[in-house]
């Protein structure tokens, strides 16, 4: 039996442990929780009675069992659906014995010179009542749910109270142990028949350790909606609940054998209590089973879990071939809060980010470094959304680099800017084999892009197709070999340089930057429409516009020089507009 009630309490424990771990339950609709409350404090008021008794063992004893009852006040703490229970009560309850007394006792007279044996039998039924009143410290573990609550653990306290009682008859004769005739000698006489016998005492139980469970039900839950809501309106809310008990003595509350239960002298017959006699053989545990009715005054409000955020789900998708996109970034700002913030989250493995979010109204940002970004809005709802965005990969920008003079293929430096920011995008360096890169860029953005090697003539453009393919072609540097800067424009018949010139003025400064040791000249010239006094005189200061512009960039100007020939060296014919265009030309050679 002992070792029944160790498992069963082992098993509880593991099972309050499960109750108290496992996430509350029943969210609706509205992002509330039903039934399940945290951290709940209780004083705890209760009283029950019902059978009750004290287990002896010896073998002429019939139990029968008395009465009890309980009182207690204590506290009780609830997490979840997990309680735990502790306080100090009273119980007192009677045990009832019917004895039968296995033989007659005797004790030899000598009255008057005769030699006689008195002989003293009890008769049947034999009563002894016991009332027994005990200090208790109960500490129980359980469950709670809406309509029933189970209770299990122990009890341990000291009995302070002990009383016994016995009534019953008994008959006295009396043996002429000196007749003379043997077969008179045992013929009683002087009987004394059914005279009643009475006995009252106190006795010692001491220490008591009880196994103590009870089920029972929540009453609340069988009374009105009406009279709950006022009852839960309350500062502190009263809970009332009904169970049926049992405590049963673990310990042995037998006390040390001092012999048999009936004593008889010269003076007659006496008994002590069965319980304090060693034909109860040592045993004696406390039982007392019935019911229970408990009132707890709730001592703090009920504060319920926050309600569960509903789960919001965005699968990122390639746009060519559906496959799930990792790693891409998804930021998501409610621009109906108080207090807008943006979170982020990145996509696992196949494309999907889940997150818990308050329902609401969202805007989404999607991007990943090789994919155009992608923006979004969501009303988010209680019961959780799913967006599956595609993105369209980011195109590719290709160019080739090619050595002008021998038109192979070179290894040179990349180098992507933001000119509005003025950040650097990237930096990439073409294949020294096939003289290719390619680069993601953003879109939506000013991108000038520099390509520079050893030895040769960097050269600076603007990106206008970030999916496009661009082949550019360095210049070797190269002394006394007039370079033509083709990219670099003037209002007409005039010699101010147009905003659009600025990629061809860069190159040039970086040329001049890279290589403090180089000296230019530059040279101005136009084509044959006008007077060779103005085309002249034009020349001349196109060129020292250069020049002042170089000047004013910071380079030396004693590293420049500046001439104007004027219509005097055509490179093709003045007989149509793009002959023409290509005469009206500004270079630079390198002295």
């Amino acid at each position: 039996m002992r070792k029944s009630i160790y498992y069963i309490t082992v098993l509880f424990l593991l099972f309050s442990q499960a109750l108290c771990a496992a996430p509350a339950k029943g969210k609706s609709s509205k992002g509330t929780w039903k039934g399940a409350t945290r951290n709940i404090h209780h004083v705890a008021f209760w009283g029950g009675g019902g059978y009750s008794g004290l287990l002896n063992n010896y073998e002429y004893s019939k139990f029968t069992g008395g009465g009890g009852g309980l009182l207690g006040v204590g506290y009780e703490y609830r997490y979840d659906h997990f309680i735990l229970d502790a306080g100090a009560e009273f119980r007192m309850f009677s045990s009832l014995d019917k004895v039968t007394f296995p033989s007659t006792y005797q004790v030899a007279l000598m009255a008057d010179g005769y030699n006689q044996t008195m002989n003293y039998t009890f008769g049947d039924p034999f009563r002894e009542n016991h009332v027994v009143g005990q200090a208790m410290v109960p500490l129980m573990l359980g469950g709670r749910w809406d309509t029933w609550y189970f209770l299990i653990g122990a009890k341990a306290g000291y009995t302070v109270l002990g009383n016994y009682s016995q009534k019953g008859t008994y008959t006295t004769t009396i043996t002429d142990n000196d007749a003379q005739d043997p077969n008179w000698r045992d013929i009683s006489h002087g009987t004394v028949t059914d005279a009643p016998y009475a006995q009252k005492g106190k006795i010692g139980y001491g220490l008591d350790v009880t196994a103590s469970a009870e089920v029972g039900v929540n009453l609340n839950g069988l009374l009105s909606q009406d009279w709950n809501s006022r009852n839960n309106a309350r500062k502190h809310p009263v809970h009332m609940r009904l169970a049926a008990f049992v405590d049963y003595g673990v310990l042995s509350m037998g006390q040390a054998q001092e012999g048999p239960m009936a004593i008889v002298d010269e003076s007659g017959i006496s008994s002590r209590s069965l319980h304090n006699s060693y034909w109860a053989n040592g045993r004696l545990n406390s039982l007392l089973a019935g019911v229970k009715f408990t009132v707890l005054l709730q001592m703090n409000k009920p504060q319920q879990p926050k309600p569960a955020k509903p789960t919001m789900v965005v699968y990122v998708r390639d746009e060519n071939t559906d496959k799930g996109i990792a790693s891409a970034t998804v930021a998501m700002k409610q621009t109906d809060a108080k207090k807008p913030r943006t979170i982020r989250r990145a996509t696992n493995a196949k494309g999907a980010m889940v997150a818990k979010m308050n329902a609401g109204s969202y805007e989404l940002s999607v991007s990943h470094p090789d994919y155009i970004s992608k923006d979004a809005q969501l009303e988010h709802g209680d019961w959780g959304d799913t967006l599956s965005l595609r993105l369209t990969p980011r195109p590719d920008f290709r160019l080739y680099v090619r050595d002008a003079k021998t038109d192979s293929l070179m290894r040179a430096e990349v180098i992507f800017t933001n000119t509005a920011e003025k950040k650097t995008i990237a930096t990439i360096y073409t294949d020294s084999l096939t003289g290719y890169a390619q680069q993601h860029l953003p879109i939506n953005v000013p991108i000038q892009i520099r390509i520079k090697a050893p030895d040769h003539i960097t050269v600076t453009d603007k990106i206008a197709d970030i999916g496009g393919e661009m082949t550019y072609r360095l210049e070797p540097i190269v002394k006394k070999k007039p370079i033509v800067l083709r990219n670099l424009f003037f209002a007409t018949n005039r010699a101010t340089i147009l905003p659009e010139s600025e990629p061809e003025l860069q190159n040039l400064y970086n040329l001049l930057i890279e290589h403090p040791e180089i000296r230019i000249r530059i040279t101005g010239h136009t084509d044959n429409v006008g007077s060779d006094r103005f085309n002249q005189s034009l020349s001349e200061q196109r060129a020292n516009s250069v020049r002042f512009e170089l000047i004013k960039r910071g380079i030396d100007a004693d590293r420049i020089e500046a001439e104007g020939k004027g219509k005097t060296e055509p490179v093709a014919t003045n007989e149509t507009d793009e002959g023409r265009a290509l005469n009206r030309r500004v270079e630079f050679m390198i002295l």
